[in-house]
């Protein structure tokens, strides 16, 4: 999917791919490529790394993502600064900002893995007395102590390498999911710190802030972000929770002191996983909303107000917010599904909340047929999220099949296939131009192949859907 589509100025402009380089796999005979997890080590040909983040820039630059977030973008086993430069510059030679991935107190740091000066555990090793403690007093592995003066100092430095170095059009700044130090500094920094204020939030701040001032000059044109790790419910009570009950849709209070100190121009990455409907929910009220209820209607009365995001509610005023949805991916047990009704929903919430951007991964090759519609409904909600299924059909998929009427008739089908709506009439519609799109593959006077090719694979996925129970993920991933 590489023709550029045609696109309006976008609603949501700060939006962007966040994705792991082990797991990105856009090559797909690399016998290293991975489909899982977060520490993971990077085992594919360092060319490969190249070659999934150009192919990966090329789907952004058609669709009109601005940005793509890479942790691992730094790494001794994927050519380090040599082979980062070439994926940066590409990037920029596109006009897709490339966001490395950086841990502040933990996640590895500037650069993610290798003996390098910005690498975290690089430093600690030279600085035993940096890092983080745990609240029994022992030291907590690949971890840093935010208060430490010797790694604020080497942070700011090396940030200030990192964007001197590689031509990169933002951050994305981790500091590890909810940590608290318990060294006698982070303790006493807490005297005279807001009340209230959740202590990840404290740590966070403590992490955050000198990264966040040192790159205060950056901001006007670059996309920068911080991982909140949470959703911006204004509620949740920290003391009366048992150990493992932590919601993610809820800051446990109502305004992070953070959000008061960071620069205005930085932007707040909120997870919107747990405020949007829920595939496994246990209440069916709470479940994705089906295509059908979108088909006619981009906005219905249903999903503007539930439990896990009431009406009303909306990030703290006074900054900069996007939000990250994690559905599609290993995490979410649902990495090869189709999630486009989550994805619609996700970016109208985020628009009508006032949030500049909405972020999803980026990992999944768009020759996988449900990864093709979901980055198709992407590009367009980021640009409409107001807009019904139906628009997303004329406007989007009637780009990349034959016509605006094409595009309409197959997300129509779609959503009715879904629903098990599908008539007798549609069941011979979908077989027809199933056959249609088949009979160009042979045309030899057609020579629009990627036209042709992806028409084609939408047309052929939903015919096989439409045969019977069978595992989304096995199908079309030509």
């Amino acid at each position: 999917m590489t023709r550029q589509l045609e696109r309006p100025n976008s609603a949501l402009p700060g939006s962007y791919f966040w994705t792991w380089d082990h797991k990105s796999n856009f090559v797909l005979d690399d016998p290293g490529n991975q489909t899982f997890g977060c520490y993971n080590r990077y085992l594919k040909q360092p060319e490969t790394f190249v070659e999934d983040y150009r192919r990966l820039t090329d789907l952004a630059a058609s669709l009109g993502v601005k940005g793509i977030v890479i942790w691992g973008f730094l790494r001794d086993a994927h050519g380090g600064v040599e082979f980062a430069k070439r994926v940066a510059d590409y990037a920029t030679s596109r006009g897709v900002a490339i966001m490395p991935g950086v841990g502040t107190t933990h996640y590895g740091g500037i650069y993610y893995e290798g003996n390098h000066r910005y690498n975290l555990e690089t430093f600690l090793k030279k600085n035993p007395d940096a890092y983080m403690i745990n609240e029994d007093g022992s030291a907590r592995p690949g971890s840093a102590c935010p208060s430490h003066p010797a790694f604020r100092e080497w942070m700011t430095e090396g940030l200030e390498w990192l964007f001197r170095e590689f031509a990169i059009g933002g951050i994305n700044l981790e500091n590890g999911d909810l940590m608290v130090c318990h060294c006698p500094r982070c303790i006493a920094h807490k005297v005279g710190w807001p009340s209230g204020d959740p202590d990840f939030f404290r740590l966070q701040a403590m992490s955050y802030l000198p990264a966040l001032h040192t790159l205060a000059g950056e901001m006007a044109d670059k996309l920068i972000t911080w991982a909140a790790y949470t959703g911006f419910l204004p509620d949740g009570d920290m003391e009366a929770m048992s150990p493992g009950e932590f919601q993610i849709n809820s800051m446990y209070c109502q305004r992070p002191a953070i959000c008061d100190r960071a620069p205005a121009q930085s932007m707040a990455q909120w997870t919107l996983t747990g405020m949007v409907r829920q595939r496994d929910a246990a209440d069916e009220r709470l479940c994705p909303l089906p295509l059908l209820a979108y088909l006619d209607d981009g906005a219905p009365a249903a999903v503007l107000d539930t439990p896990l995001w009431p009406q009303g509610i909306v990030p703290p005023r006074g900054t900069r917010h996007v939000g990250f949805l994690h559905q599609g991916n290993d995490c979410t047990l649902d990495r090869y599904e189709m999630v486009v009704s989550t994805i619609k929903e996700g970016c109208l919430r985020a628009y009508r909340a006032g949030l500049e951007g909405v972020s999803i991964h980026g990992e999944v090759t768009p020759r996988h047929t449900p990864w093709l519609l979901n980055y198709l409904a992407f590009s367009h909600f980021i640009y409409w999220p107001e807009d019904s299924l139906r628009d997303f059909g004329r406007k989007t998929l009637g780009q990349v099949m034959d016509s605006a009427e094409e595009g309409e008739a197959y997300i129509e089908l779609l959503a009715h296939l879904e629903s098990g709506t599908l008539t007798e009439d549609q069941h011979k519609e979908l077989i027809t131009r199933t056959r249609l799109a088949t009979d160009k593959v042979y045309d030899p006077d057609d020579r629009a192949i990627e036209r042709v090719m992806n028409r084609w694979r939408l047309w052929d996925w939903l015919y096989v859907m439409n045969q019977g129970p069978i595992r989304r993920q096995v199908i079309n991933t030509y």
